[in-house]
């Protein structure tokens, strides 16, 4: 039973809290894991947070709502840069206590082993101000080996960060040594470390669904790095100049062109690479933060000044020399090829006529296929798309773009692939209660008949309850292992 909570520091992190709990009420750390999580067995995460239990998470959300206690004492703010949908999906989850943070959070792992750090300085303030040291979430930002606020070098525990590591929580009072500080001078580390601190420790803007790849695109217009029209990126100019200027940076996060191509095409979000890219860009904290897209891109412009300098008198050659860019480039600008209508009588010499035909007489036969391949007679759902009722149907792959109400009527069975797979995944659990116990059942039962991915799995949990009742639907949410 939790008779006293700690109070939380600024920055701490939730392992931190835990452990000073630990220190503070038991000399056993079994029953401070036992006050705390759901399991006595819990191994405590270093960086963010495992499942608690009622008694704890209700006495600790009268301190801090649940989403603010992620938000602000955890590594979570290394998501920032992840695209909307999942970054809210993971907080949510996270916030309910539901599925595994590391498979929630797409955070890749390091190959080389990390340790808790901190700042001797930092250290040293906490003791005079709180009375004692914690482990704070700005040292163990991924990379950086500066204290930004006191422009000294991290020090290392000898406490390795891993899965591996002992479940007693390690105290930073006990842990963190008075050593003498080793202080940095001005220059391209530290001011990155100070850049890279204040964007982790800003607010996240859960609403914006501005993709960082399309941001930072937006933010090479005018530069050499994009062309006068703005629909050519030159990335190997970026990518050179980019590792030349951070060629004495220790800790080098990008190394490779196609990391960087993936950053700017919304495939990559690691929360170092991005802010590399954006101090390179000299982008401001509160414009990353905050990403907003400029009312008109660089094309829309340049297509505007085509057609002003055009209406002036000037040909595309007088135009591209002012513009800098190629003569075809501002012949073209504003142009848009019309596309050609298809001619149905083209097709083995089926004229229109027949297609419209073909089109109400197959109605009745594709909605029989479309039933049969979403309820398989109770059997195994099945996923209704034109490929599939053209599969089904035995006809070419093209058929259906000269069919359009049979088409309408395969629109009308489609769905999501994550509703799909929530109706695929429900079927699957009712089969298996079936042949065993509810307790019996677990995670990889479903994968080995579905043969889906974790990340899809926790994709169909918001879908779930379209398909069976809430109780069912949590039942399935926890089997994921914590």
């Amino acid at each position: 039973m939790i008779a006293y909570l700690p109070n939380l520091y600024p920055d701490e992190l939730f392992y931190s809290w835990m452990a000073r709990y630990y220190c503070h009420t038991t000399p056993v750390y079994a029953n401070a894991i036992g006050d705390i999580f759901e399991k006595r067995t819990t191994r405590p995460d270093m960086e963010f947070i495992n499942h608690l239990n009622k008694n704890a998470r209700e006495l600790l959300t009268r301190k801090i709502p649940m989403e603010n206690f992620i938000l602000f004492h955890t590594m979570f703010p290394y998501t920032r840069f992840v695209p909307q949908a999942r970054k809210s999906a993971a907080l949510q989850s996270m916030a309910v206590q539901e599925g595994d943070v590391h498979n929630l959070l797409p955070i890749s792992k390091s190959k080389e082993p990390r340790y808790l750090r901190y700042c001797p300085v930092c250290a040293l303030e906490d003791r005079e101000k709180y009375g004692e040291a914690f482990w704070r979430r700005t040292a163990l930002l991924r990379k950086m080996d500066v204290c930004a606020v006191h422009r000294c070098k991290l020090k290392n525990t000898n406490i390795e960060i891993t899965g591996k590591q002992s479940a007693r929580p390690y105290i930073a009072e006990v842990e963190i040594k008075n050593i003498e500080p080793e202080f940095v001078k001005d220059g391209l580390e530290l001011q990155f470390a100070q850049y890279m601190t204040e964007v982790f420790q800003r607010p996240i803007e859960m609403d914006n669904t501005t993709g960082i790849g399309e941001f930072l695109n937006s933010k090479l217009e005018g530069t050499k790095y994009l062309s006068a029209r703005g629909k050519a990126r030159n990335i190997t100019l970026l990518f050179n100049e980019f590792m030349d200027f951070y060629k004495d940076l220790p800790n080098q996060g990008l190394t490779k062109l196609s990391q960087m191509q993936k950053i700017f095409t919304g495939y990559r979000w690691d929360f170092y690479e991005v802010c590399q890219i954006a101090f390179f860009l000299n982008i401001s904290v509160d414009a990353l933060i905050n990403p907003q897209m400029p009312e008109k891109s660089q094309t829309e412009l340049f297509n505007e000044r085509v057609e002003q300098l055009y209406v002036q008198g000037l040909g595309c050659h007088r135009i591209a020399k002012k513009l800098g860019c190629s003569p075809s480039t501002a012949k073209n600008a504003n142009r848009v090829k019309p596309k050609a209508e298809h001619d149905y009588s083209v097709r083995k010499g089926i004229k229109r006529k027949d297609w419209e035909k073909m089109d109400e007489e197959m109605k009745q036969q594709v909605r029989d296929i479309c039933e049969q391949i979403y309820y398989n007679q109770g059997g195994r759902p099945g996923h209704v798309t034109v490929n599939a009722v053209c599969r089904a149907l035995r006809l070419p792959d093209k058929r259906f773009d000269y069919l359009p109400k049979c088409r309408k009527i395969i629109y009308e069975y489609e769905e999501k692939k994550e509703i799909y797979w929530a109706r695929e995944v429900v079927w699957c659990y009712q089969g298996l209660i079936k042949k065993k116990e509810e307790e019996e059942v677990c995670w990889r039962n479903i994968r080995n008949v579905t043969n889906l991915r974790k990340d899809n799995f926790m994709a169909s949990f918001p879908y779930l309850e379209k398909f069976t009742d809430m109780e069912t639907a949590g039942k399935i949410k926890s089997l994921l292992p914590i």
